[in-house]
């Protein structure tokens, strides 16, 4: 199993307030807050639809364990981490990943190593980004059952300007279509079609046999 924690938060967002106000044609600032809460809301929803982070931030991604052996069977669906043991890489959830800060795995006894950077390299032009063992390495042994390997890494595009256009009018178009719904007694309002279609090449997809392999949704810890 494995999970990802927020370590550093972004401090910014696909759009701005500005660009939303002028594509709302919006003057006053009357409606500032409730135009705060939807940037932040598209934001979200862009991330999650397309399983990349947007602006930077900073994640730990925690694993139980790197042997094959050692992952139980469980009954049903559940998500494990997605690993290729052939190949010794690991895909990291939320890319594209501009860097790898530290790895670190932890003994029974909750004592941390510092794994050397020379062990491992970040595989930054595939999509999703990829934890990489160097030849001939092998991962460290003895971890602890839960979360006893740790990756942090760096993910997004950078600030509010490298966001891809495309995706950044996506999110445009929905907060307009959520800013004009307001208040509005629907159980779902779902993204307009014209709003998804801008995203749907930018969907980080996964086809595989392996059934340690997943889509990377290990859910994100504030």
């Amino acid at each position: 199993m494995a999970g990802v924690k927020i370590q550093t938060a972004q401090t910014e967002n696909a759009i701005t307030l500005a660009q939303l106000k002028a594509y709302l044609k919006v003057d006053s600032s009357d409606d500032d807050t409730v135009l705060g809460i939807i940037k932040q809301t598209v934001d979200s929803w862009a991330k999650e639809y397309t399983g990349r982070t947007l602006c930077t931030t900073t994640y730990d991604f925690f694993i139980d364990d790197l042997a094959d052996q050692n992952v139980p069977i469980q009954e049903g669906i559940y998500d494990g981490v997605d690993m290729n043991f052939a190949k010794t890489t690991i895909n990291l959830p939320y890319s594209p990943v501009s860097a790898i800060t530290h790895v670190k795995y932890y003994a029974d006894d909750d004592t941390a190593t510092t794994w050397a950077s020379s062990n491992y390299r970040l595989d930054s032009a595939s999509m999703p980004s990829r934890f990489c063992l160097q030849r001939n390495i092998t991962y460290p042994t003895g971890l602890r059952p839960t979360s006893g390997f740790e990756i942090r890494y760096v993910a997004g595009y950078g600030g509010e300007s490298a966001v891809p256009q495309q995706i950044k009018q996506a999110c445009l178009i929905y907060a307009s279509y959520l800013f004009e719904h307001r208040g509005d007694n629907e159980k779902d309002i779902k993204a307009p079609y014209s709003a998804t279609s801008l995203l749907e090449p930018y969907v980080i997809k996964n086809l595989s046999t392996n059934p340690y392999k997943t889509n990377s949704n290990y859910g994100v810890l504030g």
